[in-house]
């Protein structure tokens, strides 16, 4: 339990001194590059056109959310408070919550069909909304600040998890038809060809 401490004070916990460029760098980039493949297979008409919305979508989302972490990083730099920024977990609830919402309506003016990757990506922004929701709650409405450290162990592995899953399933949308991708997507494997 102390070496998961240890970890989760050094990478994940954000002080007044903490640098806003993170590992989130590198899932960003992972981000672009399935965003640029996505586009290129569109425009080739070797991709449903369903994996490029929803591809389009996740990405438009990350950089937004990115940004509003950024800028809570950099607030916490110059007033040296970190109670102050909690209120960013609410932001990311209300723009998955958005992201989701129009993601659908994109999909059903511009696609008429549901991809497997629609409906995976769905799946974990729930799980990721909720881990926001969970998190603020504790934070701000409950003011638990050093409480219950377990609940930031858990949350910070699952929003690592999803965001790695998600590049992962973004560039390579056809591991999800595998046993893989099932247990990646946390899905039984009789629904992977649904």
């Amino acid at each position: 339990m102390e070496f998961l401490q240890e970890l989760y004070d050094k990478w994940l916990v954000i002080k007044p001194y903490t640098d806003t460029f993170s590992f989130q760098a590198v899932i960003a980039t992972s981000y672009l590059i399935a965003l640029i493949n996505s586009l290129r297979k569109a425009l080739k008409e070797k991709e449903f056109f369903s994996n490029f919305i929803t591809i389009a979508n996740v990405c438009t989302n990350y950089l937004f959310t990115a940004l509003m972490m950024e800028y809570a990083l950099e607030y916490v730099k110059s007033h040296n408070s970190a109670a102050s920024a909690q209120n960013v977990y609410l932001g990311f609830v209300i723009a998955n919550s958005v992201m989701l919402f129009m993601m659908y309506k994109l999909h059903t003016t511009f696609s008429y069909k549901f991809n497997n990757l629609f409906f995976k990506v769905s799946k974990l922004f729930i799980i990721l909304t909720l881990s926001h929701f969970i998190i603020w709650v504790k934070f701000v409405v409950l003011d638990l600040q050093q409480e219950f450290a377990q609940i930031h162990y858990v949350y910070s592995f699952i929003v690592l998890y999803i965001s790695l899953v998600l590049s992962f399933i973004m560039l390579f949308p056809d591991v999800l038809r595998t046993k893989f991708g099932c247990i990646v997507t946390f899905s039984l494997p009789r629904d992977r060809n649904a």
